[in-house]
Formats: C-alpha cells, structure tokens, sequence
C-alpha cells in the first residue's frame, strides 16, 4: 500500500506540472481567441482545451506514466480523448455558470480546478495503468 501512495505521490507531482504546462496553453490560446480574435468564451474553451488535451497527452505518456504503447496506442489515445472529453464537459458547464457571477478568468480557473483530480485518475486507471 505504502509503495502506491508513494507512485501516486511522484506521478501526480509530475502530472501536476504537465497540468501546469497545460494550463498555461489552455489560458494563452484562451485568451487570444477571446480578448483578441473576440471567439464566443465557450467556443474559445472547447478550443484552447483540446489544444491542451493534445499536449496532455503527449507529456503524460511519455513522462508522467511512462506507459505509452507503441502496439495500443491507437486504444491509449481513444481512452485518452475519452477522459479528456469527460473533463470538457465538467470544465465547459463550470465556465458556463461561472462566468454568470465572476470575471471569465476567473470563471476559467475555477473550471481547471473542478478537472484536475478526475483527469489524473480517468488518465491513470482508464489510460496507462499497466
């Protein structure tokens, strides 16, 4: 049990800075769809989001899990995208009610936040477990 906390511990260490890496492109394209090319929030979201799930998954695989299979990796993805568009979905109708009460970026954060614990357990047990 001890030896599982403790590869949770360092896999979610790590996942947490790929989440930040994360982070950071979903905010940036975010924001440049919406405060500069004037894109709907939501549509702004879905797209930063996926831009952002691409990225996910190609550092988690490699680095956080270390699990990528070269033989599943067409399954690996497709569980992959199924995680993530669990997430959407959670992040989307956060940022939708949200942005009713608070600023956007706000709203934005409060969506990463309702995500993170649902996407490094949907990527760890549905995605790279061995």
């Amino acid at each position: 049990m001890l030896h599982l906390l403790k590869s949770h511990y360092k896999q979610f260490r790590r996942f947490s800075f790929v989440g930040l890496i994360n982070t950071a492109v979903d905010f940036v394209v975010f924001s440049v769809l919406f405060y500069a090319a004037g894109v709907p929030y939501v549509i702004a979201h879905m797209c930063s989001f996926v831009l952002a799930l691409t990225n996910s998954f190609l550092w988690n695989s490699l680095w956080t899990f270390k699990n990528l299979k070269r033989d599943k990796i067409f399954a690996q993805v497709v569980r992959f995208v199924g995680v993530g568009c669990i997430g959407l979905a959670l992040s989307t109708v956060t940022i939708y009610v949200a942005a009713n009460y608070v600023p956007v970026l706000l709203a934005k954060l409060l969506a990463v936040g309702v995500t993170i614990v649902w996407n490094y357990f949907g990527s760890w047990f549905f995605v790279f477990r061995d």
